[in-house]
């Protein structure tokens, strides 16, 4: 006799947060207490064969009619629990654990509240916050965002909260290191700081400009997501533009934490003041990349940010024209941050352990259904 295994819903905000590190956690974790998962996102055609026949994907649209058309189906019943990422896959989660009578997990990855609200009305965002209020765990990713959820959301005092960093369970294998470089046309020797993510001002395009500028001796490499081509232009003409590489399509989530071999230096800009921005520490995927793969940082100054210094694993700066002597700093002492950084991943990031504690937060949860 085949014995079905339970399975859990787990909603994403788009396709490509299918294998990012908090999403990636939370299903191996699922995985780990015998649960499959079904991800659900808009147009539901994203790979999902990394995880094994356990996970499959499917689609979802976030929106009135979507809902009104499919939350009371029976199908719905097979699960039991539905999880999302914030904010809009809240709403779905929120609703289909309430009328299907199943326990609700949020994954805080963004609290989009203040300057960062976004677009969406407000009557829409309070059935976002409705689910997230239902919640019987949820989960930040960084400690000082633990009360900003709490107040955004008005959770209760006794609402189980807990943390997961922007980080994988386990980093990715180092790429090589050669390789990678000759493949980019980095000479071997060559001083080399990254930047990954969507470039804008408030995540330090300017800064950016300034390194090439004022650091004769250094590359830059641009892992930049979604770079359209008047950005690309621009940026092909700036000072320095011939030390500047720019990666020709987006990496995957492993793919981009393997080829920080490559790297020397990592860049974390946070300017935005969005409550969310001013309380990154381990929530941002960037850092969390740079420090687990050995690679230092220069880091927009905010408390979240302290313990770089303290670890002695990067250099916190309060604008561009800082850019040059944080590079020099670094430079001279490479070797020893290097392993500060993953010094610092280990002890202060401490993604394995805290994965161990997400499962076991999780396990609390299943327990109610079984």
């Amino acid at each position: 006799m085949t014995i079905r295994r339970k399975k859990v819903a787990h909603f994403l905000l788009i396709p490509e947060l299918a294998h990012s590190p908090p999403n990636d956690a939370i299903v191996r974790a699922w995985l780990d207490l015998g649960y499959d998962v079904d991800l659900f996102a808009p147009g539901g055609d994203f790979q999902v064969d990394r995880y094994g026949p356990g996970v499959r994907a499917h689609a979802a649209q976030y929106g009135y009619r979507w809902l009104l058309q499919n939350v009371w189906r029976p199908r719905w019943r097979q699960y039991a629990c539905f999880s999302g990422t914030t904010e809009d896959p809240m709403a779905a989660a929120g609703l289909l654990g309430l009328i299907h009578r199943r326990p609700i997990v949020t994954l805080a990855d963004e609290i989009k509240s203040g300057s960062y609200s976004g677009d969406r009305g407000e009557r829409w965002k309070r059935l976002c916050r409705f689910g997230m209020r239902r919640s019987a765990l949820t989960f930040v990713n960084e400690d000082e965002r633990v009360s900003l959820q709490r107040d955004y959301v008005r959770l209760q005092p006794d609402a189980m909260v807990g943390v997961y960093p922007g980080c994988f369970e386990h980093a990715p294998e180092r790429g090589d290191r050669a390789q990678l470089r000759r493949e980019r046309g980095f000479p071997v020797e060559s001083l080399v700081l990254c930047y990954s993510g969507v470039l804008n001002q408030g995540n330090g395009g300017v800064w950016v400009a300034e390194a090439l500028s004022r650091c004769p001796d250094l590359w830059v490499w641009g892992q930049i997501v979604n770079l359209d081509a008047l950005t690309r232009g621009l940026l092909q003409r700036v000072n320095g533009h011939d030390r500047l590489v720019l990666e020709p399509s987006r990496l995957s989530w492993q793919d981009a934490w393997a080829s920080m071999a490559a790297a020397d230096i990592g860049l974390v800009v946070y300017l935005q003041d969005g409550p969310q921005f001013e309380h990154m520490g381990i929530a941002s995927n960037r850092l969390c990349m740079f420090l687990s793969m050995g690679v230092p940082i220069i880091a927009s100054r905010q408390p979240s940010f302290a313990f770089v210094e303290r670890y002695d694993c990067g250099v916190l700066i309060d604008g561009p024209e800082s850019m040059a002597s944080a590079v020099r700093h670094i430079a001279g002492r490479l070797d020893v941050m290097r392993a500060n950084a993953l010094k610092c991943a280990r002890e202060y990031i401490r993604a394995p352990q805290r994965w161990i504690e997400m499962r076991n937060m999780l396990s609390t949860i299943a327990a109610q259904v079984r």
